[in-house]
């Protein structure tokens, strides 16, 4: 079956009346949620600048990347444009607390997710080399995977770069207001850490720590929530899968709530703080006929049991 027609069949789970009830927006809770970020961020270089020794820097590190992951999440949901009901405040508020920090802006990225949603899956799919078979049908082609080595510069191309082209979309150009975040972002990084901890906090406090515990993090979930160790041509149609998991693997790999995958694609307009009680009701609706949808127990018991898998049989490309 064709992917949307079966995602059109799931989303029966839920009436449109409860979607909408489920879709109400509290810009409050964003803006506590990305406060509570930010404060956890500047708390973490404050004690470096106060104790810089090696082991509060240690410690230092995965709470300024995974409380950035958390707001990389809000920030999701900003693409969708789900944390305010004006498209402009959402498209600041994104840009300014989550997205001009790494470089990104919210109205030229979230082309390359939206085309993922549309199209996942399929050929179609910018983020298919995220959970194909294809790329980590070896154990050292995924932890080649897991360590980011096949997925930097394929990421920068499909979402800096107008990747996405090739599937159809037309990118847009950063205009003189994106240039002007961007660059005043990173002038305030680079100088404040610079000047307040030292010359190699910029690296160390800030590049280091968002590209392992966010982008790394984020490719690594982004694969264990579509994933199956069995070729493509087996796997179902949507892979759309929900990981009960326990909550330190939840901390570092789906802060906000993004474990609740298979509720977040059949209903995009859901935000993040409503996914549990939409995965709740999906669930209890679902028990007689999941339609295919997985609910998963352990990011790393899936993981560990790819790695036993591999060299999965017939592992070629979809239809």
């Amino acid at each position: 079956m064709d992917n949307p027609i079966e995602i059109e069949t799931l989303r029966r789970f839920l009436s449109p009346e409860r979607v909408r009830e489920l879709s109400k927006l509290r810009p409050s809770r964003v803006l506590c949620d990305a406060t509570l970020c930010w404060v956890f961020i500047f708390m973490a270089w404050l004690a470096v600048w106060a104790y810089p020794v090696w082991y509060v820097i240690l410690l230092a590190i995965p709470v300024i990347g995974n409380r950035f992951y958390a707001l990389y999440i809000i920030g999701h949901d900003g693409l969708h444009r789900r944390l305010f009901r004006s498209i402009k405040l959402n498209d600041f508020f994104s840009d300014l607390l989550v997205f001009a920090p790494i470089f990104a802006i919210t109205r030229l990225n979230n082309q390359n997710h939206l085309t993922h949603h549309r199209n996942l899956s399929r050929g179609h799919d910018p983020d298919h080399y995220k959970y194909t078979c294809l790329n980590k049908n070896s154990v050292i082609d995924l932890i080649c995977y897991l360590v980011g080595g096949q997925s930097l510069l394929k990421g920068i191309r499909n979402v800096f770069l107008g990747g996405s082209k090739a599937f159809g979309e037309k990118k847009g150009r950063y205009s003189l207001r994106d240039i002007v975040l961007i660059i005043s972002w990173q002038a305030a990084l680079i100088t404040g850490l610079s000047l307040a901890i030292g010359w190699w906090a910029y690296p160390v406090l800030w590049l280091v720590p968002v590209f392992v515990f966010t982008f790394l993090a984020d490719n690594v979930r982004t694969f264990l929530e579509h994933g199956f160790h069995s070729s493509d041509a087996d796997a179902p149609p949507h892979r759309l899968i929900t990981y009960w998991a326990p909550w330190w693997e939840r901390m570092f790999l789906s802060p906000m709530n993004m474990n609740y995958h298979a509720a977040h694609h059949l209903w995009p307009s859901i935000p993040y703080y409503n996914l549990p009680l939409a995965d709740q009701e999906l669930f209890e609706v679902s028990r007689s006929d999941s339609g295919g949808l997985l609910w998963r127990r352990s990011y790393i018991g899936f993981l560990a049991s790819y790695f036993v898998a591999v060299p999965i049989e017939d592992c070629i490309e979809s239809a």
